[in-house]
């Protein structure tokens, strides 16, 4: 599971898109429960620092938050934490259970600026 990804959410895709296509080589079936979900930012490395607790995709550009993330930890839910504030640019999957004490361990130190939860489907 390295390298570049996408996130398909439920429903229906006719194609991957012009950059994935015949490169794909890995998939992850995502099964954690998504609602309700909750991550807790940390400033420092090591989950010090001030903290921020998000429940909701949130635009960190032009806060105080932004670009200054170092650690976190999911209490619910997937996230996908990205570099740039239209979520465009590098991207991170932050799961419940696979916590994160030191963003240079994934090279997004001081680089968040948008996350959003992935949503739930409807079920089968």
């Amino acid at each position: 599971y390295k390298g570049q990804f996408l996130v398909f959410e439920e429903g229906e895709y006719d194609s991957v898109g012009k950059e994935m296509n015949d490169k794909i080589s890995s998939l992850q079936l995502i099964r954690e429960d998504l609602h309700n979900p909750q991550i807790t930012l940390y400033e420092h490395v090591e989950y010090k620092g001030r903290s921020r607790i998000v429940r909701e995709a949130t635009n960190l550009a032009g806060g105080g938050d932004d670009d200054i993330v170092s650690s976190h930890k999911v209490q619910r839910g997937v996230w996908l934490l990205c570099e740039h504030s239209d979520g465009s640019g590098p991207q991170h999957l932050a799961r419940a259970h696979e916590d994160v004490p030191n963003y240079k361990a994934i090279d997004f130190n001081d680089k968040l600026s948008f996350l959003r939860p992935l949503r739930p489907g409807s079920g089968s």
